[in-house]
């Protein structure tokens, strides 16, 4: 009697804990890449561009500091704040990043400062390395750490998904594996006592103390799911019972029956299909099923489909194109696609060994998405535009297999056979004892509308200019400095041409062609004029580097050109060619000089020697930062083709060698 009371206990032990497992205490647990996916809204909510700077797009659920500084294209610093209240226990940040040709520094730091100055948990970029690193108790020591040199490159794009319980980075633009790290209740990321605020440094890291260079454009996109505690749908297969909240969007196709009413065993075999309706448009779009297994495994147990006669292995009876689904088969795992697809199979993926006795899985089906997890050691996640249709795609003729099907129309719903296929008995199962299902719904985050901004305008002006050109001719290895646009880089070539000193006065002259080695310069004639600059619409585009290739050679038709256009303010046409077989006569040069006020404006070049630390030997050892012999508030920085770009500093810093960084002097 004691043995069969203690039988009896350990069974209903046994049982409890197998539905206590099956019906998770928090529906939405787990359930942050199926909202990341499904529930992001199509436009961003907060929207930086980090060249002008400028904030385009605001929210209230992220404080932006923007602190300009003038150093151009993809190098403005900005601190976001975002208060762990408006976000959720559930709630993702999701980033989307465009960086620029050169990445230094910290190009973003995601992280908590807390009061002693210390970052606990951090997402950051530094250079090009990506890394995820989380301190559970301490700065010392690196519970999590993450890392990442290949997952992005100079000019890329990059996406952030961070949660309380989970952080994805992707390059959507590349196969590489994302970088994931998943945080258990105990260990989560936002919600611990010494953290109210998320902080967020672009361009900088979150204190301030370093700053950093590449990232031009930041977008934010706030996402959250929600669900009800409790089940729209609870099944006890084993007595054939079920309590159902929702009656407007789920509804019995077939109810619990036994397949055979005479059988001896009755344990985990009663069968029934379910419809699911979603709501592609509203909140309704996300469908969560999960089922306990009993001791025994065999054929199918489940089988959830996007046509109403699915019956396994890919097929619906020529129902519909909208077709595709998924089931078990033993302890085998199949995907099919719907037949749009084209191909020599439907077959999108198939595992084994995933549904074992007394195993609790976990499926969600979306649009065009399906996610499944035994909470052992399988999880997969396959998204595939033909799979399920439930944003209503058209039905249209199979490529498949060439069939039509005139006039079915599309529909928003998928059904969900238990112990059976659903599109009948005569493929049966054993092995669900109970399912749970739920709508994991997505909440609507409303987007504000973009900030206007006033084009820059050139106020209207009157000048009078006149030139007077004179030529001196010199053969000897120069260097050619050039001031490039207002908040912009000096470029530094290097070359031998003839050493050329222009000086601009007031004057009119006759048509002149002077020889400079294997350079002729035709310069027509020039009068006194008066010309009216009218108001124009400006947009200023800064730049941040210039390449410099010293492998190839310098056209002098450009240097020259971009020497004369910077000290004539009227039009000129200069001819460069560089014929060394070829010698014109200098021909007299006439000069008058008018009594209007002269005009002075001198281009002198420096001598200097050839300067590239760019070397194959440099690259190879990853040695691509060098300081700037001719200014200590610039660096050079060698990128991957082995070009050399001169780089300048924040305003008031200066390059440090050693800490391989622009830092404050001192």
């Amino acid at each position: 009697m004691m043995t069969h009371f203690v039988h009896v206990y350990v069974l209903l032990l046994g049982y409890f804990l197998l539905n206590d497992a099956s019906k998770p205490d928090d529906p939405l647990q787990g359930t942050n890449p199926v909202c990341a996916d499904i529930c992001a809204s199509s436009e961003a909510h907060v929207e930086l561009d980090l060249s002008e700077p400028r904030i385009q797009r605001e929210n209230e659920r992220a404080q932006v500091t923007l602190h300009p500084t003038g150093s151009g294209r993809c190098r403005e610093p900005a601190l976001l704040e975002i208060p762990l209240s408006k976000l959720g226990p559930h709630g993702i940040v999701k980033f989307d990043l465009s960086f620029g040709p050169v990445l230094h520094n910290y190009s973003i730091d995601i992280g908590f400062t807390y009061e002693e100055n210390t970052t606990v948990h951090s997402v950051n970029i530094f250079n090009q390395q990506v890394s995820i690193e989380y301190r559970l108790n301490n700065e010392q020591h690196i519970d999590i750490s993450e890392q990442s040199v290949t997952l992005l490159e100079p000019g890329e794009d990059l996406t952030i998904y961070i949660s309380n319980e989970w952080i994805q980075i992707e390059n959507k633009l590349r196969q590489h594996p994302k970088l994931t790290v998943q945080f258990n209740r105990t260990d989560a990321l936002f919600f611990n006592p010494n953290a109210s605020h998320l902080s967020v440094g672009l361009n900088r890291n979150i204190n301030g103390k370093q700053t950093g260079i590449g990232l031009c454009f930041a977008n934010l996109t706030f996402i959250e799911c929600f669900a009800d505690k409790e089940s729209a749908l609870d099944i006890d297969v084993n007595n054939k019972t079920y309590v159902q909240r929702d009656l407007e969007n789920i509804n019995w196709i077939s109810h619990l029956t036994y397949l055979d009413p005479n059988a001896d065993v009755r344990e985990c075999t009663a069968q029934g299909v379910v419809r699911l309706t979603f709501d592609p448009f509203g909140s309704r779009r996300i469908a969560r099923f999960d089922l306990s297994m009993g001791s025994q495994i065999h054929g199918f147990t489940f089988n959830i489909g996007d046509s109403a006669t699915n019956n396994g292995y890919g097929g619906d009876g020529g129902t519909t194109s909208n077709s595709a689904e998924i089931h078990s088969n033993d302890n085998r795992f199949y995907i099919w696609a719907n037949t749009k697809i084209c191909g020599d199979t439907l077959l999108l993926k198939i595992d084994y060994n995933v549904i074992e006795p007394f195993d609790n899985i976990t499926i969600l089906v979306s649009n065009e998405r399906v996610e499944l997890t035994n909470h052992r050691s399988y999880h997969q996640i396959l998204s595939n535009p033909y799979l399920y249709a439930l944003a209503r795609q058209n039905v249209t003729c199979n490529c498949f297999d060439s069939l039509c099907y005139p006039g079915v129309q599309p529909d928003n719903d998928i059904y969900f056979g238990i112990n059976r296929v659903i599109g009948g008995t005569y493929r049966p199962g054993t092995g669900v004892c109970d399912a749970n299902v739920n709508w994991i719904q997505c909440k609507k985050i409303d987007v504000s509308p973009r900030n206007k901004y006033e084009p820059v305008t050139t106020p209207e002006l009157t000048t009078t200019t006149t030139t007077t050109t004179t030529i001196i001719s010199s053969t000897i290895p120069i260097d050619i400095t050039m001031k490039l646009p207002e908040h912009s880089t000096e470029v530094i070539n290097h070359m031998e041409i003839s050493l050329l000193t222009m000086t601009t006065e007031g004057n009119n002259q006759n048509d002149t062609l002077a020889s400079i080695g294997s350079t002729m310069i035709y310069s027509d004639e020039t009068t006194t004029e008066q010309h009216i600059i009218t108001s124009t619409e400006n947009q200023v585009d800064y730049m941040t580097t210039t390449d410099i290739d010293t492998r190839q050679p310098i056209e002098l038709t450009s240097q020259l050109s971009s020497v004369y256009e910077a000290t004539s303010s009227t039009p000129r046409l200069i001819h460069l060619l560089t014929n060394s077989s070829q010698f014109l006569t200098t021909e007299e040069i006439t000069q008058r000089t008018t009594a209007t006020t002269i005009t002075t404006t001198e281009i002198a070049t420096h001598l200097t020697t050839s300067f590239n630390p760019c070397t194959l030997e440099n690259l190879r050892a990853n040695f691509v930062y060098h300081e700037y012999p001719l200014d200590k508030h610039k660096f050079v920085f060698c990128d991957s083709e082995g070009k050399m770009n001169i780089i300048a500093c924040s305003p008031n810093y200066v390059w440090s060698q050693s800490e391989q960084s622009c830092v404050l002097p001192g």
